[in-house]
């Protein structure tokens, strides 16, 4: 492992609004400026990290204002794999210490024309220094181009759930991806228990000499859900959700066509409707998934019998998630629920957080922050409810939420509701920080100005994270932090 020293300056400050309601100061950190960052996150340790396009990761200690003091480089991954690696997701294990680090990233072979099929990969990364590599999923698909191993995220069953992008536009092989047909694992999000890989790594490799079956009764590797195109990042919220945004396809791809009796990837055959298949699909929207186990959200995959892209065309009025190319009477999927959000066309959303912290009174409290990467470089806050909890509204370009540089992914520090931006096309990562910062109330896990029940309840359900507000000692959220919060009953005090 490699250690290299950057240096900083002073922080550059200006001034934003984000949803109306929480003022933050938009402060450079010159001691991350000149790599492409792909993950922002906060560690057990309390320290900021950063994957970067070519492998490396970079951390950096906090001052007590958010800059950043100077940053380690750490090279494990790339030592171990011989040279660059696409290295795009990063989350810590709930079972980390800040003395006892694990972490699991998603990265791939490096590059982004005419790459090889199965370079996708998911490794263990443990030890002070993050110096001991495992890799314990190999031979993942991968596209010829950018849709790659994407976001990694722990979820309340203590599994790793990572999104797995398409290897096509929209479901058949086209020569703008390498004429590469989609995999039984393409266009997924994808659930692996680590704890049943005997010996690692697990070879998934499901075609092309490959046997790996992801429907058998002991699989470490499954299915959580499909259809998901190309997602960057996932995010469980605490109301029990998983939310996923989803970029779509822009013009001119081709969706399979399906037919009645067709043999699917778990053995099983197709027995729903036939299904024409289209070329010079016009583009496809991007949406926010609220995904759950089963669930089919509209990329199609021939190799799980898939064939109807999105909404399809059911009736002859505008349906939600419409294929207009579609005939009239083609039906969505049989497992298609919708979508909890359309955020328009090109807007390319990625990295997605749910906003813990109180600044504001909580305003942001509990909302969802998304980054958008394509026009117009902004941040989106939406705010889940309703029965479905799916999103019942959404808030943009309010005092200065635009102005980014292709944003990537953020992160919060739940503790001070200080906000991380990886602007992927500035080559830096810029710090949002609140004027109105949260009360001094850790404990106070609903912003309702008192600890109380429905704390008790929070934290219940954010047992053994890291990285959460709630984990009040930073080792975890666990018994210690239960007995803190009682001895807070009826306080705001931290």
């Amino acid at each position: 492992m490699k250690h290299n020293v950057i240096t900083h300056a002073l922080p550059l400050v200006a001034l934003v609004g984000l949803a109306g309601a929480v003022e933050f100061e938009k402060i450079e950190l010159p001691a991350t400026q000149g790599s492409k960052y792909t993950t922002v996150t906060i560690g057990p340790d309390g320290l900021l990290y950063a994957t970067t396009l070519e492998g490396e990761i970079r951390r950096w200690a906090l001052e007590p204002d958010g800059t950043t003091g100077e940053a380690e480089v750490i090279t494990s991954l790339q030592d171990a794999h011989g040279g660059d690696r696409l290295l795009i997701g990063l989350a810590f294990d709930p079972a980390a210490e800040p003395d006892e680090l694990v972490a699991w990233v998603s990265h791939a072979t490096y590059g982004f024309d005419g790459m090889d099929d199965w370079g996708g990969t998911i490794t263990r990364l443990s030890g002070p220094g993050l110096e001991t590599v495992e890799d314990y999923v190999i031979n993942l698909p991968r596209s010829c181009r950018n849709h790659v191993t994407n976001g990694v995220a722990f979820g309340p069953d203590g599994a790793l759930y990572f999104v797995q992008g398409s290897n096509s536009a929209m479901g058949e092989p086209d020569s703008d991806w390498c004429d590469r047909p989609e995999r039984l694992l393409n266009a997924a999000v994808l659930r692996l228990d680590p704890s049943l890989i005997e010996t690692p790594p697990l070879d998934a490799q499901t075609n092309d000499g490959g046997t790996y079956d992801p429907y058998g009764p002991s699989a470490p590797l499954t299915l959580y859900a499909t259809g998901v195109r190309n997602a960057y990042d996932l995010v469980w919220h605490g109301n029990g959700n998983l939310y996923v945004p989803v970029n779509g396809s822009g013009s001119g791809g081709s969706t399979p066509a399906g037919t009645t009796g067709a043999a699917c990837g778990d053995g099983s055959t197709y027995e729903g409707p036939d299904v024409p298949g289209l070329d010079g699909v016009g583009t496809q929207a991007d949406y926010l998934f609220r995904v759950a186990p089963g669930d089919y959200n509209g990329h199609p995959n021939p190799a799980r019998c898939e064939f109807v892209m999105n909404g399809g065309n059911p009736t002859a009025g505008t349906d939600p998630a419409q294929v207009s190319e579609y005939p009239v009477g083609t039906d969505p999927d049989v497992n298609y629920h919708g979508f909890a959000f359309d955020f328009g066309d090109h807007k390319s959303p990625n990295g997605i957080i749910e906003y813990q912290s109180c600044s504001g009174d909580g305003a942001l409290h509990g909302k969802l922050v998304v980054v958008r990467y394509g026009q117009p470089d902004d941040i989106i806050v939406l705010t889940p409810g309703g029965a479905e909890q799916d999103i019942v509204d959404s808030e943009t370009g309010s005092g200065g939420l635009t102005g980014f540089s292709n944003p990537l992914d953020l992160v919060e520090d739940p503790s001070r509701g200080f906000l991380y931006i990886s602007e992927y096309g500035a080559s830096k990562i810029t710090l949002l920080r609140p004027l109105d910062p949260p009360a001094d109330c850790p404990a106070d896990l609903d912003c309702s100005g008192a600890v109380d029940i429905s704390d008790f309840l929070t934290l219940l359900g954010r047992w053994g994270q890291t990285g959460v507000r709630g984990d009040l000692d930073g080792g975890g959220v666990g018994i210690t932090d239960l007995l803190t919060l009682l001895g807070l009953w009826g306080a705001c005090t931290g």
